[in-house]
């Protein structure tokens, strides 16, 4: 273990002495380094190895490196690199290969190292520890990417690149990432032989710009996306985005023609499918923005937006699912957000908004989740009554309390007379795990517009909820109601009537010691029982000077 250690330290002392010799660094200085880097270089080399030691030895190499790099800008000194930075990094590569061998499995490590090379410019270190990491972890379709992305980007070696993707889809099949970075490649590289083939060009030089056609045209990128759609059949969103990719190289229209027209043909029936024909019309063929009226402008956007429509009324004829009316209200709803100045557009958009709304739920197929959007429509047009109805008709068995939270809340705002009863239906609907907020939101409104009698029978029902959270809420809840409606003996008689009505919380407790201190005769007995209850269910182990046994030693 010595030994190690002191073979470390040899071999920095020619190092440490440059930087004396230079002028870099003090005698005194050149000290204080080597009493630290022998304290770190025996942590090293215990038997006990740790991985912040590794971790602290490198950091404060990489720190000293810095140091370095700034004394020679202050003097000006620039010579000598090879005899004292290259080594102090090649010691620390050797450091990270040890840490790495020995914590295989820390990603970070791994990252760090290759951050490292990185910053120093390392290309045949980098690559030896990316082919480490990858044969040890090969089950990590990120680090393929780097890896591949590295040889394309910082080595311009597009073979090898395409070598660590082909390799990575052998242990990833169906790993969507691979594919697309894999098929953004193939177009990057045939972008990148158009641009040699041009400069070819310019220069004259004929011999020398035989590309094959079909490679400049990306043909390669065009057996990635076959093969990559043969591999995962059936994702149209996959699909969508290696055509996303493709629109963004000029040369690749015939391919995203095929990528279309595959589009069309393989996923007739899914709705990410037609909202994206739909919302692609948008896109057509727009007025040019100079030199153009409002009016016309509108009346342009108006006409796309027409066209959007028109693929959506054919989608929902013959895909009728939720999913696809979904899309076309989600669209409708995005459009009419938009600031327009135009009172005809605005007006066309709020029309057909309310009218898909309408012929989604005729159609029994209206999506659930978007009908807190539609409530509130409603309620901003200033139609309380439109939204009664649809809060009382729509959703009736959802399970989902978002979606009765809405519909109660927009008839509360509307004081219904319905209210009660739905709120009963909602809690047969609702699993008793997700209920909290219902209750929460019946006692506050029942608070302020029903008799102390229906108030108080609502409580006792929410008492009876055998969910911990719900119960220990609600006790809160009635302790502070009863304290507000009908003072010390409305909340006395509460906290009688619940003190064996387990569970409780804390708060519950703290909240009655608070009403029993706030009295102007406190009686200590009645206070005392208090602590004692609430000690005998919590004890006296909570943290921080708010403890329940340090507040009754203070009383």
């Amino acid at each position: 273990m010595a030994e190690g250690a002191q073979l470390g330290l040899e071999q920095q002392l020619p190092v440490l002495q440059q930087l004396e010799r230079v002028g870099l660094f003090t005698h005194h200085e050149i000290r204080a380094v080597v009493r630290k880097t022998s304290a770190l270089e025996y942590k090293l080399h215990r038997r006990a190895l740790s991985k912040e030691h590794f971790i602290n030895f490198i950091q404060y190499e990489i720190n000293f490196l810095e140091l370095i790099k700034k004394r020679r800008a202050r003097i000006g000194y620039t010579f000598k690199k090879d005899e004292i930075e290259y080594i102090i990094i090649n010691r620390i590569h050797n450091v990270f290969k040890g840490a790495t061998e020995k914590w295989k499995s820390d990603i970070k490590l791994w990252l760090s190292h290759i951050a490292f090379c990185k910053k120093w410019n390392n290309k045949l270190r980098l690559s030896k520890v990316f082919s480490a990491m990858l044969a040890i972890h090969p089950d990590k379709p990120a680090l393929w990417i780097m890896a591949a992305k590295w040889e394309l980007e910082d080595r311009t070696a597009s073979e090898s690149a395409r070598h660590l993707f082909l390799r990575g889809l052998r242990f990833h099949p169906k790993s969507h990432k691979l594919y697309q970075e894999y098929f953004r490649m193939e177009l990057m590289h045939a972008e990148k032989l158009q641009k040699e083939k041009t400069v070819l060009e310019t220069h004259r030089d004929k011999s020398k710009s035989a590309y094959p056609k079909e490679i400049l045209q990306g043909e390669l990128a065009r057996v990635v996306y076959k093969n990559a759609i043969e591999k995962i059949p059936g994702d149209a969103e996959f699909h969508l985005s290696l055509l996303t990719i493709a629109a963004l190289f000029s040369f690749t229209q015939e391919l995203q023609r095929e990528i279309l027209q595959d589009l069309q043909t393989l996923h007739t029936n899914n709705a990410t499918t037609w909202d994206f024909l739909a919302r692609r019309e948008l896109e057509a063929e727009p007025l040019p923005l100079a030199g153009v009226l409002p009016r016309l402008q509108a009346c342009d956007v108006s006409r796309r937006e027409g066209r959007c429509h028109a693929v959506y009324e054919e989608a929902v004829c013959k895909v009728p699912t939720e999913a696809v009316w979904k899309c076309y209200i989600t669209f409708c709803l995005e459009r009419f957000k938009r600031k327009s100045n135009n009172k005809a557009l605005r007006e066309m958009r709020q029309t057909k908004l309310l009218s898909v709304f309408e012929r989604a739920r005729e159609s029994n197929l209206f999506p659930e989740t978007l009908l807190p959007q539609w409530l509130q429509l409603l309620v901003d047009l200033g139609k309380p009554e439109e939204a009664a109805r649809v809060a009382m008709t729509e959703a009736r068995y959802s399970s989902s309390v978002q979606v009765w939270v809405q519909r109660l809340q927009v008839l509360m705002g509307l004081q219904s007379n319905a209210v009660n009863s739905l709120c009963e239906e909602a809690f047969r609907q609702v699993p008793p795990k997700d209920s909290l907020p219902l209750w929460t939101l019946w006692l506050d409104w029942s608070e302020n517009t029903n008799s102390q009698e229906e108030i108080e029978a609502i409580y006792q029902k929410a008492l009876l909820s055998p969910i911990k959270p719900v119960s220990v809420a609600v006790k809160e809840k009635y302790l502070d109601w009863a304290h507000r409606t009908a003072g010390y003996r409305g909340a006395k008689r509460v906290f009688n009537s619940l003190r064996e009505s387990r569970p409780f919380s804390l708060e519950f407790f703290r909240k009655m010691i608070e009403i029993e201190k706030e009295q102007e005769a406190c009686k200590m007995l009645q206070l005392r029982e208090v602590y004692e209850r609430a000690l005998r269910e919590f004890g006296s182990t909570d943290a921080g000077n708010d403890s329940l046994s340090n507040q009754w030693h203070q009383v």
